[in-house]
């Protein structure tokens, strides 16, 4: 099939931690999947050296401290109970295949330091596309070409900084995010709150690391979600005493998203503004269990699973009701995907929808519409690490109990498959499948029904605990 053509330029943003980062010419976060976990707890202490943010000032582009991204990382990467990315390769191969694009000249992918506070990233954003776009209507003869952003969680945070506070929606056509979270995550609380630790005894410790990154604090809840034991819930950019999160740093990442609210308001008065403004179609996952709001217990913080009451599901990182814009609330703009965090920008679905959306930005598809979702979704379970002694246990809960659910384990490496097992249904409700310890490495996992069950997929590493050098 020949490719359509594209007269913009595309441009692939990756989420937290998808970003290769280099400490002075040597790779200190961004090894391939199939090493990352031994990389995680043999190197964990040159990676904490390497990338402690001491202060980030979000003025300064350049902290000289010789961390610089170069690249996406093109498979599994994961920061364990934190974020978890299964790899830009799928996406950015199905954009090369289907348009008329050619790396370097209209599609470039944007590495950035995830680390920093995400003003940064969106500078860096602001600078580059104006030479990429000076450079391809030169070439091209397209005058008026313009950006599509696409962008994976984090990423669709700085795009969103980038159009509206940087006024890049000047020269961009259409914004696609997969799972961004505008009104942020549980996840980023958990772990700011109670740490980040992984392994008997706490082998790997990344707690303080991930305390240091502006980046996570700008991923909190901007909605009133924590409980400090009151019963009335509160924002926590407007509160203190959390355990472990800086009240100082939460109220600054509140007023980033601030910013962005406050410009999104100020454009939209403009006629410029609305009649060439960009586009925004926000992929948001639905059907995973996701943590909704916190109460305070104890020294922890816990995460809940429901909000006043109800649960809204998301796609087991982003809560349902963050992943999309909130100007955008009530305008149905959303793709709904029951896929995981880890795998929405790789799911075969939410890459057919990107490609009628991208098609339909330049010619009326008629009578084509969106392509079906399967009305059975699924709510998968996997554990982000296991050590290579300890079996994958998988956990599935369908949306209607009479379908029969497969699994399909692969390495992501080699590309081969692992194991294919039936999930036997438990008195829970609970669909329950074993696989042998497949040893180190980094897998994928999809599971699949009928023609009526929609595939949900998810990723994991495996890592050897009795070869492991724990460092001081």
């Amino acid at each position: 099939m020949p490719r359509q053509p594209m007269p913009d330029i595309v441009v692939l943003l990756p989420g937290i931690t998808g970003s290769v980062l280099r400490k002075n010419g040597k790779v200190a976060w961004g090894f391939s999947g199939s090493t990352l976990a031994r990389t995680l707890f043999t190197r964990g202490g040159h990676m904490k050296k390497a990338l402690f943010l001491e202060e980030d000032p979000q003025d300064v582009d350049d902290l000289e401290d010789g961390v610089v991204a170069d690249k996406l990382i093109s498979d599994l990467h994961l920061l364990p109970g934190l974020w978890k990315i299964d790899g830009y390769t799928k996406v950015a191969d199905a954009i090369k295949s289907r348009f008329d694009v050619e790396e370097g000249k209209n599609f470039f992918n944007f590495p950035y330091d995830w680390r920093r506070d995400n003003r940064v990233s969106a500078r860096k954003l602001q600078r580059q596309s104006r030479e990429w776009l000076r450079s391809w209507r030169e070439a091209s003869g397209h005058a008026d070409a313009k950006l599509i952003l696409i962008g994976h969680s984090m990423g669709g945070i700085v795009c969103r900084y980038f159009l509206e506070v940087l006024e890049g929606w000047r020269d961009s056509r259409a914004l696609v995010t997969f799972g961004t979270p505008f009104r942020g995550s549980l996840t980023a609380l958990d772990t700011l709150a109670n740490g980040m630790r992984k392994g008997p005894f706490g082998l790997l410790d990344l707690s303080e690391l991930s305390r240091s990154f502006t980046s996570i604090y700008q991923l909190l809840p901007i909605y009133t979600s924590y409980d400090a034991g009151s019963g009335s819930l509160v924002r926590v950019g407007e509160t203190s005493g959390i355990p472990n999160v800086d009240a100082g740093k939460a109220s600054a990442a509140l007023a980033f998203h601030r910013e962005i609210e406050e410009a999104v308001e100020s454009n939209r008065k403009l006629d410029d503004y609305r009649s060439r403004g960009y586009r925004i179609y926000p992929v948001v996952g639905i059907s995973q269990e996701t943590a909704q709001s916190a109460r305070l217990k104890g020294k922890e913080v816990a995460m809940l699973g429901d909000y006043e009451g109800t649960n809204h599901r998301g796609d087991g990182t982003v809560p349902r009701v963050s992943a999309t814009p909130i100007e955008y609330s009530d305008e149905g703009r959303e793709m709904f995907a029951a896929t995981r965090h880890a795998s929405l920008q790789n799911a075969d679905a939410v890459l057919t929808h990107l490609d009628g959306l991208i098609s339909s930005l330049y010619f009326d598809l008629g009578g084509f519409r969106k392509p079906h979702l399967s009305p059975v979704q699924v709510d998968l379970e996997v554990e982000d690490l296991y050590w290579s002694s300890e079996p994958i246990t998988l956990r599935a809960r369908p949306g209607r109990e009479d379908v029969q659910l497969i699994a399909h384990v692969t390495n992501t490496a080699t590309a081969m498959p692992v194991g294919v097992k039936q999930l036997v249904p438990d008195a829970d409700g609970r669909h329950i499948a074993t696989f042998d310890p497949p040893g180190e490495g980094a897998y994928e996992v999809i599971v699949s029904g009928g023609p009526d069950v929609e595939p949900v997929g998810d990723a994991f590493a495996v890592a050897g605990l009795d070869e492991v050098d724990v460092e001081s």
